[in-house]
């Protein structure tokens, strides 16, 4: 198999382990110089898939593509891609100097084009103190930063980054993960960048796939998976905090669209949306970010209804505090949703409150929700129906 010019990545591929699919025919391909961002929980198969690319895992079918390039039998040396793994391997008996330019010995460069590119590297990357130090010396997160830097020393077809900021503290995960994105624009290097920090994903991606238990359920811009998620899988896990989700009834009355819950009803304010209009009288699920549903003290949006809810969590953020609401529904039990249970065992709702709102768990409160921005999942599939999104292109 050849490949598109530039294209890195896997085609096809299968990966089994003791019966069980790790990967199941997995095609995700980076574009020349594309930061291509790999979601997904632990056990999705995203640590897999980059082994499968460096060489490291042999996969039972499919193929791997460096820049265009089949390197599906080539051995790992061959490939010319540089690996950052979860938990870096670094010589133990010499310091952070030559264990940064390791990689750049064994490729014979000359010693003076080894050392300015370690000392760059390392003034980039704030390591220029530990240079003298041995692993043994160093903490866990300076031994992470130093296997980071191990890898953007050099200059490969492609870089291969595997949860790389796990070990770093807050602070050190917003600076690292800003100069990674530095070096790897700069190099113009196709990278796979595999977190489970959705945050983090958003961030940096210039696309961004999401792995489910081994298989790809949707790739697109961060802005996509966000708007316009797929399926439950999908909403769950991209955005914090989690989307919340509502077991409700579509109903049409008087030509105007709503969903009921209850005794109450969420009116959409327009007619039934034509991919809507299979499901009128069937059971729906409603989705609703946290940015949507508000105080119905303040009183803001003259088309948002006032839900009643108890308060089982609080999270002051700074900016806001983020409640979490049992709403009195029964929980929603569609494929994926589990991905944005609350705490309590019926349904679940997330909502922006002021930063000083006295509020505290066990407590009542009313919501205005505007149906109008609800994303609208199937109750059977758990797949997307309607998105806020698509009203916008009617």
């Amino acid at each position: 198999m050849t490949g598109r010019t530039g294209q890195t990545g896997v085609a096809g591929v299968t990966v089994t382990r003791d019966g069980s699919a790790v990967l199941r025919d997995v095609t995700l391909l980076a574009g020349d110089g594309e930061l291509l961002v790999v979601l997904g929980s632990s056990g999705s198969g995203k640590s897999t898939l980059l082994r499968v690319i460096a060489g490291l895992a042999r996969a039972d079918r499919g193929d791997v593509l460096v820049r265009g390039r089949r390197m599906t039998d080539s051995p790992p040396g061959e490939r010319h891609v540089s690996m950052v793994f979860e938990s870096s391997a670094l010589v133990p008996f010499l310091d952070v100097s030559r264990n940064l330019g390791w990689g750049l010995k064994a490729q014979r460069l000359p010693k003076a084009e080894v050392q300015q590119r370690v000392t760059g590297r390392a003034r980039q990357l704030r390591l220029s103190r530990l240079l003298p130090r041995r692993p043994d010396q160093l903490s866990e997160g300076e031994r992470g930063l130093v296997g980071i830097g191990k890898a953007l020393v050099r200059v490969p077809d492609a870089f291969l980054l595997d949860e790389p900021l796990a070990h770093l503290d807050a602070a050190q995960r917003v600076r690292v993960r800003r100069q990674i994105v530095e070096v790897v624009r700069s190099l113009h290097a196709t990278t796979f960048y595999v977190t489970h920090d959705q945050a983090e994903a958003l961030a940096v991606a210039d696309r961004l796939a999401m792995l489910h238990k081994g298989a790809v359920v949707q790739v697109g811009k961060p802005m996509d998976l966000y708007e316009r998620p797929v399926d439950l899988v999908v909403c769950g896990f991209v955005g914090s905090p989690p989307i919340g989700l509502l077991p409700a009834r579509l109903v049409e009355s008087g030509g105007l669209a709503g969903f009921a819950m209850g005794s109450r009803t969420l009116p959409l304010w327009r007619p039934v949306p034509e991919p809507l209009r299979p499901y009128v009288g069937q059971q729906v699920v409603v989705g609703l970010r946290a940015e949507d549903v508000h105080d119905a003290a303040a009183g803001t949006d003259p088309e948002a209804v006032a839900l009643d809810a108890v308060v089982t969590m609080v999270e002051y953020t700074g900016r806001h505090n983020v409640l979490t609401l049992a709403v009195g529904a029964a929980p929603v039990t569609a494929p994926g949703a589990a991905l944005s249970a609350g705490t309590g065992s019926g349904a679940t709702l997330r909502a922006l409150f002021p930063p000083r709102a006295a509020v505290r768990v066990g407590a009542a409160v009313r919501v205005s929700v505007d149906a109008a921005r609800a994303h609208v999942f199937s109750a059977e599939t758990g797949g997307a129906l309607w998105h806020p999104t698509d009203a916008e292109e009617d």
